[in-house]
């Protein structure tokens, strides 16, 4: 069975494949963009997006949405990641918890759906701590796995 995995993130597509190699399925990339209306809450996105994706393209899609939040400021930077990390960079990042916790977690929601069914979802929480310096700065990789230690 082909599973179409919906991201437009090279790295996100291999660590999942990577992550399922073992399994009786095939994973293909589908590099396409999806509403992703933050006011409604990452499970809420990922459910609809995948219900939606499913019964228009007609094929079993999976997806997932990452937030980092961390303890210093409530819900922040939450499912916007990618935005603070391309507004801020590193250097505003580090400003910004400069005093405060570095407690931080990531929270991704990963929704599965056939089409003409509803949306099945998987939550999982990977708890660290933010660094104060950059590991690895050219390693081509997840911006935030460069900063981020579980």
């Amino acid at each position: 069975m082909k599973i179409y995995f919906v991201t437009t993130n090279k790295h996100k597509f291999s660590e999942v494949s990577h992550l399922l190699k073992d399994y009786s399925f095939e994973l293909e990339q589908l590099d396409v963009e999806y509403d992703e209306n933050h006011d409604l809450g990452m499970e809420e996105i990922s459910k609809r997006a995948a219900k939606q994706l499913a019964d228009e393209l007609n094929k079993p899609i999976v997806l997932e949405d990452t937030g980092l939040f961390f303890e210093a400021y409530k819900g922040f930077p939450g499912p916007l990641p990618k935005f603070v990390i391309k507004t801020l960079n590193f250097k505003g990042i580090f400003k910004l918890l400069d005093g405060e916790s570095r407690k931080a977690y990531f929270q991704t929601i990963a929704a599965f759906c056939m089409p003409g069914k509803e949306p099945i979802v998987f939550e999982g929480k990977m708890k660290g701590a933010i660094t104060e310096y950059i590991h690895d700065k050219d390693k081509d990789e997840m911006p935030y796995d460069k900063i981020f230690i579980p």
